[in-house]
């Protein structure tokens, strides 16, 4: 899966919400693509649902390091939230409407933003380091998609840490840096 890094118009100044919108449609797609892959390696999902809700637990995981990332690349805490928040809210869009899309209409953003705040409260417990995911804030990750997926699914914490979480978290800071240039 190509990432999409790079602004067409290069001199045009990009605000903070802009950036925010590019890493949600590149974080989208590598979570998507993270949980394909576990059902390409045999990883049952029962429903389409359930595949939803790997891919929120994977966009979680996503918001909690890229916060730590833009601490990084602003000057200032309120440039920091305007990014976290605008990426969170195009997340909860983006699920609402592959929501309608597999499940039907309806209006499922308040629960996934719930699901969100209690991850993001959980995650924000544990550290990251140099960029990266401690090892117990992995684990939990870890656990909370084995508890989506199910104990039919052995071995999916597992893999989350070892294999998925490092691949996505590499293109997903690609997808990240691109855009602040």
């Amino acid at each position: 899966m190509r990432v999409k890094s790079k602004w067409h118009n290069k001199k045009r100044e990009k605000s903070i919400e802009e950036i925010a919108g590019v890493v949600a449609f590149n974080g989208w797609r590598i979570a998507q693509d993270s949980v394909n892959k576990m059902y390409s390696d045999g990883f049952n999902f029962r429903s389409n649902e359930q595949l939803l809700d790997t891919i929120g637990e994977f966009l979680g995981f996503f918001i909690i390091m890229a916060d730590h990332w833009v601490v990084e690349r602003v000057s200032d805490d309120a440039e920091r939230q305007r990014f976290t928040n605008a990426l969170a809210l195009k997340l909860v869009d983006t699920m609402n409407e592959n929501r309608v899309e597999e499940l039907g209409p309806g209006d499922y953003r308040e629960e996934f933003l719930e699901r969100l705040n209690a991850r993001l409260s959980d995650y924000s417990q544990y550290k990251v380091i140099d960029g990266e995911p401690s090892y117990p804030l992995l684990r939990l990750f870890g656990s909370h998609v084995e508890s989506v997926m199910g104990a039919d699914n052995k071995w999916v914490q597992e893999q989350v840490m070892e294999v998925e979480t490092p691949a996505a978290l590499k293109r997903l800071r690609t997808a990240f840096e691109g855009p602040f240039g």
